[in-house]
């Protein structure tokens, strides 16, 4: 196995976990070119001194340094997601205290008092039978 004969740049993914991927003329990298981003996937160390097959070389740019690339697999969240989430939660709130407060108010209807008519007003009953006379 010579690896003087392959050297270093960009070739075909011999791993197929790319389009290409980066060989330092001593071994592969981890840098790995999808669609035109350079991401970083680890080789398997197996795999990782076996030069690349002749004519497999394609054109991509290459890194600052053999062995360094762009890592773009990072799990940042944009700001102005965070920023839409946070308005959709304040607007959950304000509904669920609107829908709160109806609640509580329709509790608190006020109730009509009718004056009662089965009670004599004054104490006195004109329905009563008399006593004796």
């Amino acid at each position: 196995m010579s690896n003087s004969t392959s050297p270093a740049g960009w070739y075909q993914d011999p791993t197929g976990q790319g389009d290409a991927r980066y060989w330092n003329g001593a071994s592969w990298t981890e840098s790995v070119d999808r669609g035109g981003a350079t991401v970083n996937v680890p080789i398997d160390p197996s795999q990782a001194l076996v030069p690349p097959l002749a004519g497999t070389q394609v054109s991509i740019p290459s890194p600052a340094s053999g062995n360094q690339s762009v890592n773009v697999t990072s799990n940042r969240r944009s700001p102005v997601g965070a920023i839409i989430g946070g308005v959709f939660v304040v607007l959950a709130i304000v509904a669920i205290l609107v829908i709160v407060s109806n609640n509580d108010s329709s509790d608190d209807t006020p109730t009509t008092s009718e004056p009662a008519t089965d009670a004599p007003a004054d104490g006195d009953s004109t329905d009563a039978p008399a006593d004796g006379g």
